[in-house]
């Protein structure tokens, strides 16, 4: 009985020493908790606010340490700690991190996660539409003006690249969907639409856009604007521009004009890959600005249904930059009477609209003759300066032929300073 007794109560012990263990690791972890860090992974960011909200929606969320997220100190966890959380986090500087995966489902977490952005972060949009509300800063809807790094980048991407979510304006008479004014982002997988512009970058520099599809807009689809140099477009979809302001409706633009003074002009070596433009693309399906240098324009498709042929539209791409290359591309007029040729150069700044390299292209023209009764030109330049080579054109049978005997340059090249090149020469231009 006495033994019964003395390991009952040295269980007892056992018990009580575990419980004081217990208390002091809890002690010891609250004291070195990370304030605002309620899922416990030790990093106080955009998923705690985004797990609070869904918390006090009732939405299924576990809160690893609720202690972590009560912000007025009253025991309590409601919707005014998730006010000081969103304030907290605005104003917090944070470290870069390796990767930080941020989930989001409404249009309420994709501002916060875009307002928090920090390198490395991946932003991911489950399928549905982000459809704008509240205040717009310049016309800006969603801005994402954080810093990326070349080994951190910043990514913006559907859940489901086969089920893409929809940015989505309030109309296609004025603001823009997406403005990106950071460095070193990757918008991925999805869609933009309803909106005076689609997707503008504003000062952003070596910031991608891949496999994205731009639609139901007033006036251009893509536009690399205000110093934004070194970005890419690939494989995205542009159509259905122009719809409030039809010459202005190019679905992917390069820089600025001459008379407009309120952005940087020099948005330099930009590059432009397998994206399909048009139909309903009212201006011109690419157009690259004076001031600009070093566009690449490559592997694209251009339909030309929808063209308007106002405020001078009336070719798939105008050059109007210096040391342009177009290069494997495919254009087909589809019957639109307002194309007149199918590619265009055009000097409007002394010393600009010089040095193109135009080759390996395609053109499926239709007619020998445009609507003006004029030739139906390969390329119409004027004052400007092109190396030409392995170039073809199809009229009504849609057979290609060769343009590019030097004989022949009156009937397919409009050009005042024309050079005939050949495939060496790009070797040459790829260093």
């Amino acid at each position: 009985m006495k033994l019964k007794k003395l390991k009952i109560f040295l269980s007892g012990i056992v018990v009580a020493n575990l419980l004081l263990s217990t208390s002091v690791l809890t002690s010891q972890a609250r004291e070195y908790a990370v304030t605002g860090d309620i899922t416990s992974d030790g990093v106080f960011d955009v998923a705690d606010v985004i797990s609070l909200q869904k918390w006090l929606l009732h939405q299924e969320v576990s809160i690893a340490d609720w202690k972590a997220g009560d912000f007025c100190q009253d025991n309590l966890l409601n919707i005014f700690d998730l006010c000081l959380m969103k304030q907290a986090l605005l104003s917090h500087s944070l470290q870069p991190s390796q990767k930080n995966i941020i989930s989001v489902a409404t249009t309420e977490e994709l501002k916060i996660a875009l307002a928090s952005a920090k390198p490395g972060d991946e932003i991911i949009l489950a399928e549905g539409e982000y459809l704008y509300t509240g205040a717009t800063p310049k016309g800006r809807m969603f801005i994402a003006e954080a810093d990326g790094t070349e080994k951190q980048p910043i990514i913006l991407r559907s859940e489901d690249s086969q089920h893409p979510a929809i940015i989505s304006g309030t109309t296609t008479g004025s603001n823009y969907a997406l403005t990106i004014t950071g460095d070193w982002w990757e918008i991925r997988d999805l869609k933009i639409k309803n909106a005076s512009k689609g997707i503008i970058l504003d000062n952003s520099n070596y910031t991608k856009l891949i496999n994205c599809e731009v639609y139901q807009i007033g006036a251009e689809g893509i536009h690399f604007r205000d110093n934004s140099s070194y970005c890419l477009a690939e494989s995205c979809k542009v159509h259905d521009t122009g719809l409030v302001s039809p010459g202005y409706g190019e679905a992917i633009y390069v820089g600025s004009s001459v008379s407009t003074k309120d952005y940087g002009y020099d948005c330099n070596y930009n590059t432009i890959r397998r994206c399909e433009l048009g139909p309903n693309v009212t201006a011109e399906h690419i157009d690259v600005k004076e001031y600009t240098t070093g566009t690449i324009i490559e592997y694209c498709t251009f339909d030309g249904t929808g063209i308007s042929g106002e405020h001078y539209a009336d070719s798939f791409v105008d050059i109007k930059g210096n040391n342009c290359i177009v290069r494997y591309c495919l254009g087909y007029r589809n019957g639109c009477e307002k194309i007149n040729h199918a590619f265009s150069m055009n000097q409007i700044v002394d010393g600009w609209g010089l040095n193109a390299y135009i080759y390996g292209n395609k053109a499926y023209m239709d007619t020998a003759l445009n609507a003006q009764g004029k030739k139906m030109y390969f390329l119409n330049s004027w004052n400007c300066s092109e190396t030409v080579w392995d170039n073809f054109m199809a009229y009504e049978s849609g057979e290609l032929f060769s343009i590019d005997a030097p004989d022949d340059q009156w009937d397919y090249y409009n050009c005042s300073d024309i050079t005939y090149g050949d495939a060496s020469m790009e070797s040459q231009l790829w260093g």
